[in-house]
C-alpha cells in the first residue's frame, strides 16, 4: 500500500505529464532578445559549451533538475534520466528525498541516479520544511549519503505547500536555518525555487550568509498551484494563485545583479538551447528544465529523451556562433542580451538599470 508521500509523487508525474499545467503566461523569454552578429569571428566547431559545475567539468550548462523519486514508478523514470545525464555528461537533481528517509524500501528509486551516473554531479533534494526542523541538519546529511551527492538543493516551495492538501510548512523564519546548514553541511547548498521566482531581496540575503548557488526557479514553466489545484477538491483557492509569481527572465536579472559570490541558475520554463542561452546573457551561470526531459522519458524512453537533449545543446551552441561567444562564461559577462516590453516595464519599476 502506498504512503502518503509516494501517492503524491505519483499524482505529481501524472499530472505533470497528463495535464496541461505550463504558465505559458508569464514565461517572459520572448521578451529577451539576444544581439545577432551577422558575421561571427568564430566557427560552430570553434565554440566551447563546457564549464565547470561543483567541480566538475560538464559538456554544457544544462542541469536535469529535479523530477522525482520515492515510487516504484520513479525508479524506472530516474534510472534513464540518470542514464542519459552520464551520456551527455550533465548533472542532474532527484526529486525531493522525504519518501526515502520515512520508508528506507524507497531509497533505490533515488540511489539508482548516482549508480547509473557516477561521473557527473548528483544533486540531493529536502524541501525547505525539513530542513527546518530541529534534526534539519541530520535529515540532509542523511539525504547526501544516500546517493552520494554533489551537493543539496534545498527546495523553497512556500506556495506550494500552502495550496497542497498535505502541506506542511510551520517555519516562518528559513535564513538561520539555511545560514546553520550552509555551516554544517560537507556539500554546496543549492536554495532552489520551484516555479515561483527568487527576488533580488532575498537572493542578496542569500548571498551575504554563503550559499553557493541559488536556483531562481520563476514562473513560466511548470505551474504547481495548477498541479496541486487539480489534486484538491476545492480547485478555487489554487486558482486566486495561478499567476502569482516572480517570471523567470526578471527572476535571473534581479538574483544576478543582487549577488557578489552566489552562482545563479536559471529555471522555470527553460524549453530549449535558445531559452538556455538567453538566461546566461541575462546573468545565470547554469541552466535547467524538468518537465521536458519527464515528457520525454514518459512518451518515448531512452530515444526522445536522447533526442530531447541533444537538441537543447545543439541549439545551444549555435547561439554561442550567433552572439560571437566562444565560451558559456564570454555570453555571460558581455551583455547581449536586450529586455523588451513587459520584462523591461518590469526592471524599470523595481528600480533596476
Amino acid at each position: 500500500m502506498l504512503n502518503e508521500t509516494s501517492r503524491r509523487k505519483l499524482d505529481h508525474i501524472r499530472i505533470a505529464v497528463e495535464e496541461s499545467v505550463e504558465s505559458e503566461e508569464l514565461n517572459w523569454f520572448g521578451f529577451v532578445k539576444l544581439i545577432h552578429q551577422a558575421a561571427p569571428s568564430i566557427s560552430l566547431e570553434e565554440v566551447d559549451p563546457s564549464i565547470t559545475f561543483l567541480r566538475v567539468k560538464i559538456s554544457f550548462p544544462l542541469l536535469i533538475e529535479a523530477i522525482t523519486g520515492g515510487h516504484k514508478v520513479s525508479y524506472e523514470i530516474n534510472r534513464t534520466l540518470a542514464k542519459i545525464a552520464s551520456e551527455a555528461k550533465i548533472p542532474i537533481g532527484v526529486g525531493s528525498q522525504r519518501a526515502a528517509l520515512e520508508d528506507s524500501s524507497l531509497v533505490r528509486t533515488y540511489r539508482i541516479v548516482r549508480d547509473e551516473a557516477p561521473d557527473v554531479p548528483v544533486l540531493a533534494n529536502l524541501g525547505i520544511s525539513h530542513v527546518c526542523r530541529k534534526d534539519g541538519i541530520e535529515l540532509a546529511k542523511r539525504a547526501v549519503d544516500m546517493i552520494d551527492a554533489d551537493a543539496l538543493a534545498v527546495h523553497v516551495n512556500v506556495l506550494q505547500e500552502l495550496l497542497q492538501p498535505e502541506g506542511d510548512l510551520e517555519e516562518s523564519s528559513v535564513i538561520p536555518f539555511l545560514a546553520d546548514l550552509k555551516r554544517e553541511l560537507d556539500v554546496p547548498v543549492i536554495v532552489k525555487e520551484v516555479g515561483n521566482g527568487i527576488s533580488g531581496e532575498l537572493a542578496s540575503l542569500l548571498d551575504l550568509i554563503g550559499i553557493e548557488y541559488i536556483d531562481v526557479g520563476g514562473a513560466g514553466g511548470t505551474n504547481w498551484a495548477k498541479i496541486e489545484g487539480l489534486r484538491r477538491k476545492d480547485r478555487s483557492l489554487s486558482g486566486d494563485f495561478v499567476y502569482w509569481g516572480i517570471p523567470t527572465v526578471v527572476s535571473i536579472y534581479e538574483a544576478a545583479n543582487s549577488v557578489k559570490r552566489a552562482r545563479i541558475i536559471g529555471s522555470g520554463g527553460i524549453r530549449s538551447g535558445v531559452d538556455m542561452a538567453k538566461a546566461i546573457a541575462l546573468g545565470a551561470s547554469m541552466t535547467g528544465a524538468a518537465r521536458p526531459f519527464l515528457e520525454a522519458v514518459v512518451r518515448g524512453g531512452e530515444a526522445d529523451l536522447r533526442r530531447k537533449i541533444r537538441a537543447f545543446e545543439e541549439s545551444f551552441k549555435i547561439c554561442l556562433v550567433l552572439t560571437d561567444s566562444r565560451t558559456v562564461e564570454e555570453l555571460r559577462l558581455s551583455k547581449k542580451a536586450i529586455l523588451t516590453g513587459k520584462a523591461l516595464e518590469w526592471m524599470r519599476s523595481r528600480g533596476f538599470s
